[in-house]
């Protein structure tokens, strides 16, 4: 009985589909598409300019120099070899400074920097921190808060603590560094502001800066703190590219007003402030073929009615042949230095800086560039101090990268 029901209402069920007619399939709309999902949004990076190598016509600084970098760090590493014939001494080899300089790019323009140097003394390895600041850019202006190297001249923002991309193996004796026999303040601890023409363009510059004052000696460098409220103040008024593309010239002056200390200190002039005046004129030529360096500085202190003057100045001139580069330089110092109140601190204060001294030097030497980052430089110097002779032959191995 069941089976019968089922079967007529199957049947009617059937006949009732039969009777409607067959739907156009053009008729028939198509499904409608699921609804579009929405990406997840996606955080665009920060943009950051990634500093580029300088252009061949345009001669590279160290700190121009970008070559292991991600998005925001740069790392460069330095480092030199040298076998020397020194004057009453045996030959032997000396390992130069190893020197790390480190870029954090925080935004566009804006730099975070350090360079620090691995110096070997003794069989103790020294490790300094000579450069820490905070850099930010435009297209004329660069504005510096931290320790960074003094507006002095051209070389000392030029070449830094890494030797390989210098001429010369060693820095010029005025511009050595505080504890390596220099006469000038090399480092500030300050701020600096520098105004000039837009990169390859010709014009002229101006740079100020404002710091900290020397310390007990040259070489105490305050980096937590300044024992004086007068601050130091050194000016640099430059042209860049008026004459020719590469040329760099211009004037300095600085003004410090050094702290009195007491006669376990400074014995020369005890308990009496020390005022300071820098002068000094530079020349830079960097051009394919020709490269000049000259800088000269004269170094003034009165105190206790009673002025000393030191002056030093050097001339280095190069010329490209191929890989090969011939110079020779010349240096001379003149002056008051070995009288010099500051620059005879008492020997409890332990001053790695002797008195700048009286001497003439000159270097013949030959420069060859290896590859892109690396180069032998072979020096011959004479030297005429305290009326003796001092030689040096050096075979330097250099890189950067």
């Amino acid at each position: 009985m069941r089976i019968s029901l089922l079967v007529a209402a199957l049947a009617a069920l059937v006949s009732t589909a039969s009777a409607q007619p067959a739907s156009d399939p053009a008729d028939v709309a198509p499904p409608a598409p699921p609804p579009p999902i929405a990406p997840e949004p996606v955080l665009e990076p920060e943009h950051v300019s990634t500093p580029q190598p300088a252009p061949s016509s345009e001669p590279i600084t160290v700190d121009q120099i970008v070559i292991a970098s991600t998005a925001r760090i740069d790392l460069n590493f330095f480092g030199d070899v040298s076998l020397l014939q020194l004057s009453h001494q045996e030959p032997g080899f000396s390992i130069g400074p190893l020197g790390f300089q480190v870029a954090a790019h925080l935004a566009e323009g804006l730099v975070g920097r350090t360079e620090f140097a691995m110096e070997f003394e003794d069989g103790e390895t020294v490790v300094d921190v000579e450069r820490a600041y905070l850099e930010y850019r435009t297209a004329h202006w660069m504005f510096a808060a931290g320790r960074t190297h003094a507006e002095l001249g051209y070389w000392n923002n030029a070449f830094h603590h890494g030797r390989w991309l210098q001429l010369t193996i060693d820095r010029p004796h005025v511009l050595r560094f505080e504890d390596d026999g220099g006469m000038l303040p090399v480092h500030q601890v300050g701020v600096t502001a520098v105004y000039g023409p837009m990169r390859g363009d010709a014009g002229l510059e101006i740079g100020l800066g404002l710091g900290n004052g020397h310390g007990r000696a040259l070489d105490a460098i305050q980096t937590g703190g300044d024992n004086n409220r007068a601050k130091s103040v050194l000016l640099r008024l430059g042209a860049v590219g008026i004459g020719h593309p590469a040329l760099r010239f211009g004037i300095n002056v600085g003004l410090d007003s050094i702290a009195p200390e007491p006669a376990t200190v400074r014995p020369l002039a005890p308990d009496t402030s020390i005022f300071e005046l820098i002068t000094g004129v530079y020349l830079a030529l960097r051009s394919d073929r020709v490269l000049v360096f000259s800088e000269t500085y004269n170094v003034l202190h009165r105190a206790m009615g009673t002025s000393w003057q030191v002056t030093d100045g050097f001339f280095l001139a190069g010329y490209r042949i191929g890989k090969f580069i011939p110079f020779g330089q010349i240096e001379a110092r003149r002056g008051d230095g070995a009288a010099d109140p500051f620059y005879n601190p008492a020997a409890a204060v332990n001053s790695a800086t002797p008195p700048p001294v009286d001497y003439i030097e000159g270097i013949a030497g030959l420069h060859f560039d290896l590859n892109t980052w690396s180069a032998f430089k072979l020096e011959l110097s004479g030297r005429r101090q305290d009326g003796a002779n001092d030689y040096r032959a050096e075979l330097n191995w250099s890189f950067g990268r």
